[in-house]
């Protein structure tokens, strides 16, 4: 028997009929669509100073040129991950509006502007 932390739709299902899985192993994916988040783990630690909560962001979607999305910073991580000699920071961000085009795993650009670069 399985059951789900909460409530979602299926994204992905990595399992047969009859098959035994191990204890603790993913089989599921679940989405929740009803609060969708942005993450970009590109910020260097160069850029990321600049960056606070609140901060208003434009999401461009690669699959839908015609998109432009409004959101906020929600989240920073605030400890730093080693990519390629570059210190890098993930970022989360909440849009203010839904497209019922989006899916999960789309890539996705994300402008920054900086609540003190605004003022």
């Amino acid at each position: 028997e399985l059951r789900a932390p909460f409530a979602g739709t299926v994204a992905l299902l990595d399992l047969r009929e009859g098959e035994q899985v191990t204890g603790g192993a993913p089989v599921v994916q679940l989405a929740d669509d009803s609060a969708w988040l942005i993450e970009t783990d590109d910020l260097t630690e160069i850029d990321v100073v600049n960056v606070t909560q609140g901060d208003d962001v434009i999401i461009n979607v690669d699959a839908l040129p015609d998109l432009e999305l409004t959101g906020e910073v929600i989240g920073i991580k605030p400890f730093g991950e080693n990519k390629q000699g570059d210190i890098t920071y993930t970022v989360t961000v909440a849009p203010n509006e839904h497209d019922d085009r989006l899916r999960w795993n789309m890539t996705a650009s994300v402008r920054i502007t900086p609540q003190d670069a605004a003022e």
